[in-house]
Parts: C-alpha cells; sequence; structure tokens
C-alpha cells in the first residue's frame, strides 16, 4: 500500500495563552487581524482593531476566559488542554504508521511555523494537513490552508496536501449521535447550535451552510427521524448579517413554551470559550430568563477514546 503522506498535522484554531488582557489581546489581534476571519474587511480595519476593537474587547473577554479556566479547575485552556490530548492519542494510534503533529492557527503553541521546523528537522517530505474543523468555510479550513500555504514556502521540500473537511463522514455522525444519545430524553428538544458565519459568504459560494445541513442531516439518520431537532447559528460579531436562525431567538422562543432543550455544538472539535461559556453561561441564561425548565448540553467529543480511535482510522485508511 503507497501512501501519499508521511506525517499528519492537525490544526486546531488556538486560544490565548492566557486568561490575561495582554494575551486576550494579542490573540483577537491574531485571529481577528486575519483577512479570512471576517472576509476581506476595510483597509481601516487593522487600524481600527488595533487602537480600538482589541483593547477594549480584550478586557471583558479576559474575565469570561478566566471564569471558563476556573470552572474548567485549573487545567488552562481547556481548547489547549483537549486538542493536546487529542492530538497525542492519534499519534499512539498511529505511530506504527506516520509521526502526527499538531499546531494552531492563533494564540497559544505551538504554531504552524513551529510543526513546520519540527517537520522538517525529522527529514519528513509529504504532510497531510487536517484542520480540525468538521465542516469546511473559507473562515476557518480556508484560513488554515492559506497559513499553511504561507509558511510551507519556507520548506519547499515537504509536499503538502489537506483534508478540508469531515462533517460528511458517517463515522463523525456516528460520533455526535452517540453523544447525543447519553444525554437526551423525551421531550426534549435537540438544538444543533453551530457557529456562524457572515451571510455575504455564503452568497459569495462559501460552502459552509450547505455542509452544515449536510451533517444535520447526518446526524438526524443516526438518531433517527421521530427526534426533535432544530439548527441555529451562534457566535455572532459585528452589524452585518449572519446566518440565521440565531440560537439566542430559537431558545428564547422554547424558553417561552417551557420547553426542556438538549444543545449540541458539533461545529467544534474541542471545548472552548464559545462551548463553555457562550453557550453554557450566556445562551442558558437566555433560555432560563424566558421560562426555560431544562438546560443541558453536549460536550464536544474533545479526547473521547472512541473518536480517537476511529479518527485515526480514518486517516490509516487513506493511501
Amino acid at each position: 500500500m503507497n501512501r501519499f503522506f508521511d506525517s499528519v498535522l492537525l490544526v486546531q484554531l488556538g486560544s490565548p495563552r492566557e486568561a490575561a488582557p495582554a494575551a486576550v489581546e494579542d490573540y483577537l489581534l491574531s485571529f481577528l487581524g486575519d483577512p479570512h476571519t471576517l472576509g476581506n474587511p476595510p483597509p481601516f480595519w487593522n487600524a481600527l482593531l488595533k487602537h480600538g476593537i482589541a483593547p477594549r474587547r480584550s478586557k471583558a473577554s479576559a474575565k469570561k476566559y478566566a471564569a471558563m479556566v476556573q470552572a474548567f479547575e485549573g487545567s488552562g485552556m481547556p481548547l489547549d488542554f483537549y486538542t493536546r490530548r487529542f492530538a497525542e492519542g492519534v499519534a499512539r494510534e498511529c505511530k506504527a504508521e506516520f509521526p502526527v503533529f499538531y499546531a494552531y492557527q492563533h494564540g497559544c503553541s505551538p504554531s504552524i511555523q513551529d510543526a513546520f521546523t519540527e517537520i522538517a528537522s525529522r527529514n519528513l517530505k509529504s504532510l497531510l494537513v487536517v484542520p480540525l474543523y468538521p465542516q469546511y468555510s473559507g473562515a476557518t479550513s480556508g484560513a488554515v490552508m492559506a497559513q499553511v500555504q504561507k509558511v510551507a514556502t519556507a520548506f519547499p521540500e515537504i509536499k503538502v496536501s489537506f483534508e478540508p473537511s469531515f462533517g460528511s463522514r458517517h463515522y463523525w455522525a456516528v460520533h455526535i449521535g452517540r453523544k447525543i444519545k447519553e444525554q437526551w430524553n423525551e421531550p426534549t428538544h435537540i438544538v444543533v447550535s453551530w457557529h456562524g458565519v457572515q451571510k455575504k459568504r455564503i452568497l459569495q459560494g462559501d460552502p459552509y451552510q450547505k455542509e452544515c445541513e449536510q451533517s444535520f442531516a447526518l446526524i438526524k439518520d443516526v438518531l433517527g427521524t421521530t427526534v426533535p431537532m432544530i439548527q441555529s447559528y451562534q457566535s455572532r460579531f459585528g452589524f452585518v448579517k449572519w446566518l440565521s436562525p440565531s440560537t439566542r431567538k430559537v431558545l428564547r422562543g422554547l424558553g417561552k413554551q417551557k420547553a426542556r432543550v438538549l444543545v449540541v455544538c458539533p461545529a467544534f472539535t474541542a471545548d472552548n470559550l464559545e462551548t463553555l461559556y457562550e453557550a453554557d453561561v450566556e445562551l442558558r441564561e437566555v433560555f432560563e430568563r424566558s421560562g426555560g425548565l431544562d438546560f443541558k448540553r453536549v460536550p464536544c467529543l474533545n479526547d473521547d477514546v472512541t473518536w480517537v480511535r476511529d479518527f485515526s482510522s480514518a486517516l490509516l485508511r487513506k493511501v
């Protein structure tokens, strides 16, 4: 069997190095300064970000990160914790076939540059890059591909290929369904909350919404068609139109119906600020203030042992 790669790089978004305003500001400057994040922002954006938005938002965001880290019982940034454990698990599963590395786009280490330096030092020549975003968007997997290609120019001896998404794979949907089944009880509504993107991206041809809908159909098929499921989008930023319906609006409506909800956020492979604070704190508050009776959220796949095994198996089957 001739494999077309001799190493794998798993790339995750990243998070601030610590829950301090200075670290959060550095992270925001990197994340929001990437033109892929907001989709070709206006020329004055970087100046506005550097002198206004990042310094102002960093203090409020640092408080959220600090609350999240405290609730996480002092194990550091959850995204970093779970991504590292996931990557280490995949590396153990694939050890006999090829080495597995991981890197972050923004904030914490190792960076994509760090990973390439390590890969080159081992004299590896063909690299498969897997962004840890189940659904493709130019804002996420597209940004990874652009960053990798930029770094790779300094390493011409390394041939790079990409796995752009895996949210249409049955093995992924099975694990999302399994996690839901572990917590779902009738007559609870299941709210599938995707990370939002700007509507203009979709109008310009970004496949993210279509891939989310395909993933939603797969999850429904795994669970069975009788399970009541609603899909929505969270994490809006700015004043432009984003994909709808918003998760806040959906939860507010269900709260008014005195409903019970189970929220799942399958656009994320590891728990992070958007799940552990935005969902667990802010969205829960919206739901309960509207009259909702019970709010639960399904944890991300994180470093789940069977998820690690099946993800690794999918890599091993690639030839």
